[in-house]
């Protein structure tokens, strides 16, 4: 099984990329957001890989990090979601966009790729949202938010309905620490407000 890749970009078309590794070139499946940023690099790049291997076909997927390579065999163990949906889906939405969207219940972000309807946006937040939210930590996403999903979740529908833009709100959060074992709904309501309020 191949796991990674070093070698230099040969070609690029659409979500295709060729590298060539020692002489050898590999067609790798990638995100907008990988390719983007191994042709910013000069010389030999590194790709994580992940191998789907079928009767008629072997495809071969790339990565420019572990969490994106993380974030493509989670969102492909939903029924529906195949190779070709989670790179769409990882060409449009950031890590970060991915925790948060989880976060809120937003459906209508992964809708924003290509081959995502509404009801596959709701089966992927419905299967995985208990896998994801309050048990991955990755570097880049929301740090510190491990009260029960359902509190969270109200405060956030609660300063929706009171005017505020979710994703100021989900900026504030993510910036918060948040004592998991004594929080309620009204404390975390007030400490989000007096964030917002003081320009945070």
């Amino acid at each position: 099984m191949i796991t990674h890749l070093k070698g230099i970009i040969e070609k690029v078309t659409d979500n295709l990329m060729v590298l060539d590794v020692n002489g050898v070139g590999f067609s790798v499946i990638c995100s907008n957001r990988t390719i983007d940023k191994a042709q910013s690099y000069s010389g030999i790049i590194h790709i994580f890989t992940v191998m789907s291997i079928r009767e008629d076909s072997w495809t071969l997927y790339g990565f420019i990090s572990e969490q994106e390579r993380f974030w493509f065999t989670t969102l492909s163990s939903v029924q529906g979601v195949g190779g070709k949906s989670a790179i769409a889906i990882l060409s449009v939405l950031s890590d970060d966009n991915i925790y948060n969207a989880f976060l809120s219940g937003d459906k209508d972000a992964f809708t924003r790729a290509d081959g995502v309807g509404p009801k596959l946006a709701t089966r992927i937040i419905t299967e995985l949202k208990d896998k994801i939210v309050g048990k991955v930590n990755l570097n880049n996403s929301i740090k510190g938010i491990s009260t029960e999903p359902n509190v969270l979740n109200d405060v956030i529908s609660a300063l929706s309905n009171l005017g505020y833009q979710k994703a100021d709100v989900l900026r504030v959060i993510s910036a918060m620490q948040i004592d998991k074992d004594n929080i309620t709904f009204d404390v975390l309501l007030k400490k989000i407000l007096s964030k917002i309020s003081s320009g945070v």
